[in-house]
């Protein structure tokens, strides 16, 4: 072979020689620089990790800077730098989606101590409200159990009063007739039979309709100067039976009438003994003592 014939060859094998690494280099950049450009655009991760995603950068420019000796070297790095940034920028969503969670669960949770919260206020208004209108009904049922009382105190009082009245009347009409009838008796022995006889004495009575209110099995204001007159008549023969009868529009209204006027007797001094009620029903009111032989 002559001398320019090797001269050639030497050339061509060293012109292939340098031809076969940069296309590999091309290669290698491009596949690295295609991935770096990938990251970046994705539109979740690309804005993420901006320190490694330039540390990617600065890594894929030395690769393209370098030499064949540090070629194999720079692929690497710029291999696990570009996952590097990956990895940095998904952790960094993965870590703002945490505290976007967290931020959530803390709304959720506020959310829910504040309707906790309205609950128990609510409720606590109304036990308040419950233990009011207990209270007020309490107040009010002691109130009218006051009013009922004092009314009954009264009544109580005012019928004693009709009672001792009526006793006091019966007892001077039972004066009254006892010295009538020993004036009697005194006037025969002395000799007085030529003196017209006296009418007999009355053995009935009806008392007023003012005796009871209307309607009603109570006694009216001043009724005690009828119970007096049924009192006066039951004295004027204390051996006779007393005899009751009231007739009303209402049975009930005159048995309680009957059972009144029985105890007003009772109570001025008459025995109970001695008393009979009856109670009719009949178009006009009626109330009529006798004396039964």
């Amino acid at each position: 072979m002559t001398g320019h014939t090797r001269f050639m060859a030497v050339l061509l094998f060293a012109f292939a020689f340098a031809d076969g690494p940069a296309h590999a280099r091309d290669d290698d950049y491009m596949r690295l620089s295609a991935r770096l450009d990938l990251l970046a655009a994705d539109p979740v991760l690309g804005t993420r990790a901006p320190a490694q995603m330039e540390l990617a950068r600065a890594a894929l420019a030395a690769l393209e800077e370098s030499g064949r000796s540090q070629r194999t070297h720079w692929i690497y790095m710029a291999e696990q730098r570009i996952d590097l940034a990956r990895a940095a920028a998904e952790i960094e969503v993965l870590e703002r989606t945490h505290v976007d969670l967290q931020r959530e669960h803390d709304r959720l949770q506020l959310e829910l101590a504040r309707r906790d919260a309205a609950a128990a206020r609510a409720e606590l208004e109304r036990q308040r409200l419950q233990s009011q209108i207990r209270a007020e009904e309490a107040e009010r049922l002691q109130a009218e159990a006051e009013a009922a009382r004092s009314e009954g105190e009264q009544a109580a009082s005012a019928a004693r009063a009709e009672a001792e009245q009526a006793k006091r009347m019966a007892a001077a009409q039972a004066r009254a007739t006892a010295l009538a009838k020993k004036e009697a008796e005194l006037a025969a022995a002395l000799g007085e039979g030529g003196a017209p006889a006296k009418a007999p004495a009355r053995r009935s009575l009806v008392l007023a309709d003012s005796t009871f209110a209307q309607n009603q099995s109570t006694l009216a204001p001043g009724a005690s100067q009828q119970i007096q007159r049924a009192v006066a008549l039951a004295n004027q023969d204390p051996a006779a039976k007393v005899r009751i009868s009231v007739a009303t529009t209402d049975r009930a209204i005159a048995e309680q009438r009957a059972k009144v006027v029985r105890e007003a007797m009772v109570a001025a001094g008459v025995d109970p003994a001695r008393i009979t009620t009856t109670a009719t029903l009949a178009k006009s009111r009626r109330i009529e003592i006798s004396l039964q032989d």
